[in-house]
């Protein structure tokens, strides 16, 4: 029998799905490409008999030498593949065994999801969307994922210098659009952001944590998604957030479908 993944029977308006295991089962290429810091050699990495990338085939190739991520894969059929081929701006990635990972220094790390209108693509047109991530949210002045040009923008910080996790799907600045998260602080959650035609929702560890109308405008911006920054501007605002999962839909999908991709990437992650 074929085994069963999470993305089966949720690849409607899909807009692309990132993971270090794999989530989908017709999907057959390698989940993440490395960069190996002592000669700069790059190889692409599959997962094992866990549904989690080669983390032994990882270390054996890396020989004690850090590595980077030059290209995370997209599972949804798209070939929406995440990339950064700058090597100065590649994250770092981390061959954690249970929870493999990466996260940019702040700086200037980050990845790029390549599409011909940008977030236009990702989106409903700038407005509509949501993603699923598994996070490890650091307090800093950054941008997190999305895109941003001063307020047009569709974004999160997770954290702000404030400790407060924000999520601005347009025009900033709605008033429903932040919580505080110092208690996720360097913990590992799954969050879940949503932009409905009307309302500006935010999830973690699978439970509402705000659900407001969304008063302003659409994002007109076309950059192409980031992941670790907010393509745009304000390149200061590189993230340290770590990232093991993200997955995105150019709409709002459904309260169970939500709950049911939450909870097999909890009981999976074991967060």
């Amino acid at each position: 029998m074929k085994p069963h993944h999470i993305l089966d029977e949720n690849l409607g308006n899909i807009s692309f799905a990132f993971s270090m295991r794999v989530i989908e089962s017709d999907y057959n290429g390698p989940l993440i490409r490395l960069r190996r810091a002592g000669d700069n050699a790059e190889q692409d990495f599959s997962w094992g008999d866990d549904d989690i990338v080669d983390i032994n085939a990882i270390n054996t190739w890396r020989a004690g030498n850090n590595v980077f991520i030059h290209t995370w894969y997209d599972q949804s059929g798209l070939g929406r593949d995440a990339i950064q081929t700058t090597r100065n701006r590649q994250p770092r990635f981390y061959p954690d065994t249970n929870n493999p990972y990466f996260q940019g220094d702040g700086s200037n790390d980050h990845l790029i999801v390549n599409t011909p209108n940008g977030i236009q693509d990702v989106t409903n047109s700038g407005d509509e969307g949501t993603v699923i991530t598994i996070a490890r949210a650091t307090n800093k002045s950054q941008h997190s994922f999305g895109v941003l040009t001063g307020a047009n923008r569709w974004s999160t910080h997770i954290n702000w210098n404030n400790r407060n996790l924000y999520f601005d799907p347009g025009i900033c600045c709605n008033p429903t659009r932040s919580f505080n998260n110092n208690a996720n602080t360097n913990v590992w959650e799954i969050y879940t952001f949503m932009k409905t035609n009307t309302n500006t929702i935010a999830r973690s560890g699978g439970t509402q944590r705000f659900n407001g109308v969304y008063n302003n405008g659409r994002c007109t911006r076309t950059e192409d998604f980031a992941i670790g920054w907010a393509n745009g501007n304000q390149s200061g605002n590189h993230a340290t957030t770590s990232f093991t999962e993200l997955i995105m839909y150019n709409t709002d999908i459904t309260t169970a479908q939500i709950q049911e991709i939450e909870q097999n990437a909890i009981t999976f992650w074991g967060i």
